[in-house]
């Protein structure tokens, strides 16, 4: 059942490049862009300087993500308003591939998030878990492939039926916020090459 992002045993048993961090899943997604850049150091520093706040479609669709909350007649706090790569607990950081990791009840309308102070406490059981994976790979001379996944655990049953309901419910926007963030980075280091003025 990939198509629609739902993982099976079958699936996981026979996965390739399994996270070390999350090595069980039940949800998948992921998305690619081919960059043409002579310096792919540049793609990941750029994926991790993008601000989702810059984007005018991922702000409007953080807005609707928020509606739930705001019925409750309980406004967002700070860390809810300000969500972004910074929520996220760094788990790997290598030339070529960037790891970021969530804790909490993600379905909840506040996400439920839970404190994730380093990749050790990030492993500790009893909570769902996701995993956002962020690649470069060369394909020639001159163009790179930024691949980024979206990978969620659930630890039993009931969890996994509250998430499967959300999963279905926002896919769709979470697939167009995270193909954004490549066109953004894709246009910011490709321009990067071709703006007089511009450090490469």
């Amino acid at each position: 059942m990939l198509k629609t992002g739902f993982v099976t045993r079958k699936a996981l048993a026979e996965w390739r490049d399994v996270p070390f961090y999350l090595p069980e899943f039940q949800f998948h997604e992921k998305h690619l862009a081919v960059i043409h850049t002579s310096v792919p150091e540049k793609i990941l520093s750029a994926v991790t300087e993008f601000d989702i706040r810059q984007d005018r479609v991922i702000r409007a669709l953080m807005l609707v993500r928020q509606f739930p909350q705001k019925l409750r007649f309980n406004p967002p706090d700070e860390a809810f308003n300000s969500f972004g790569l910074h929520s996220f607990t760094p788990l790997v950081s290598s030339a070529s591939e960037l790891c970021f990791g969530l804790r909490g009840q993600f379905w909840r309308a506040d996400f439920g998030l839970e404190p994730v102070p380093n990749a050790c406490a990030y492993l500790e059981p009893g909570s769902a878990k996701l995993l956002l994976r962020y690649r470069v790979r060369q394909l020639m001379a001159g163009q790179h492939e930024l691949c980024t996944e979206t990978f969620i655990y659930c630890p039993d049953l009931a969890t996994q039926c509250r998430m499967a309901a959300y999963w279905l419910a926002i896919r769709a926007g979470s697939g167009w916020i995270r193909k954004r963030i490549l066109m953004a980075v894709k246009a910011k280091v490709e321009n990067s090459e071709t703006t007089p003025g511009v450090n490469k």
